[in-house]
């Protein structure tokens, strides 16, 4: 479950579904660097992962990029994808997702849809010690997205997911547990980027406020809030790139287990098998990207982490730390697109990920 909905996380990220786009720092123009110069350009990527949980994970990801107006230079292309995957613990999982800038970047319209059988694992807390349970979650959602900016810099959105989850533990009793989330979200992002895809410099503020309201059907009533920082510095006359990011994420009520935070994939690397989850987590990282050619770079990366609300409670309040280094492939020149691999080490843990943009 936790490699879907990061999966799922990354696309929308990838997407811009919580992230703006600056014109510049100047008051116009800009949109050059973001658009593609072709009628439509694809690209077919296949995927290829390692995950200590789930085994190898093979897929393929095909990805267009296009603009939806000739005539609109301000908008940055818009981007449509396809991802279907199997790993050799037999999950599975297809997603479908698109991005729409339009109006001169005054509108972004996201949309996202999934299924799949993901096979994973959770730290259980014994009187005598803790050990790992394997379980498996059944999934499917759709996500619709959109954003309109009110004023210079200043983006406000609205969202809408509807997720269908049936989990299994693999323990003696039945276990099973099926709940539906309607979730209405609302976006406030704050974005003094100079590039939507690859920036050099600048800083995005983002809220994001999930809400599972009882009207909509919704058993748990809770509220996910997630905020995040994120602060890019040009080095090296401008080929490099330094990032940093914080983020803090809590739940507002009882969080149902599939809500949980869990430390891994951006936040922080390093953590694979699911053991450090909770109702909150904290964490600050930091990046460089080495564009050692114009096609390439290696990234290294590391960063602290903390959870509260743990199903472990002994696991409150401790620091967690993760490093590691990645290399990256500018697949859409124009646009400054990577993907890549990301290599990282935790406490305990360690784990590889294949990333399709960056990871903050």
């Amino acid at each position: 479950m936790k490699l879907f909905l990061s999966l799922l996380i990354t696309f929308l990220l990838f997407t811009g579904s919580n992230t703006t786009y600056s014109q510049s720092f100047g008051t116009g123009g800009g949109g050059g660097d973001t658009r593609t110069d072709k009628k439509i350009d694809f690209m077919p990527i296949p995927y290829i992962n390692y995950d200590r949980s789930l085994g190898f994970s093979i897929g393929a990801l095909p990805m267009a990029m296009y603009n939806l107006s000739q005539k609109d230079t301000i908008s940055p292309s818009s981007v449509t994808g396809l991802l279907g995957m199997w790993t050799t613990n037999d999950s599975w999982f297809g997603i479908v997702f698109s991005k729409f800038y339009f109006n001169e970047d005054r509108y972004r319209v996201t949309f996202a849809a999934g299924l799949g059988s993901i096979n994973f694992q959770t730290f259980v807390p014994f009187p005598f010690g803790g050990d790992f349970v394997d379980y498996n979650t059944g999934v499917n959602f759709i996500k619709v997205e959109v954003q309109r900016r009110v004023v210079k810099h200043l983006f406000l959105g609205i969202n809408y997911m509807n997720t269908d989850f049936n989990t299994s533990f693999d323990v003696v009793k039945d276990t099973t547990l099926e709940s539906n989330l309607q979730t209405l979200g609302l976006v406030i992002s704050y974005d003094q980027r100079d590039n939507v895809y690859y920036p050099y410099k600048g800083h995005i503020g983002n809220v994001n406020l999930d809400m599972n309201p009882e009207f909509l059907g919704n058993e748990t009533q809770n509220t996910k809030v997630s905020i995040d920082f994120n602060k890019f510095f040009a080095f090296r006359r401008g080929k490099d790139v330094l990032a940093a990011r914080m983020f803090i994420g809590f739940g507002i009520g009882d969080l149902i287990f599939n809500q949980q935070f869990i430390v891994g994939e951006s936040d922080i690397r390093g953590y694979t098998q699911g053991k450090y989850r909770g109702n909150a987590m904290y964490n600050i990282q930091a990046e460089y990207r080495w564009n050692f050619h114009k096609r390439m770079a290696i990234n290294a990366f590391g960063g602290l982490a903390t959870v509260s609300g743990a199903n472990d409670e002994s696991q409150n309040g401790t620091i967690i730390p993760g490093i590691g280094v990645g290399y990256r492939y500018n697949v859409f020149p124009k646009n400054h697109m990577n993907v890549g691999l990301d290599a990282a080490v935790g406490n305990d843990d360690w784990g590889i990920y294949f990333r399709i943009g960056e990871a903050f």
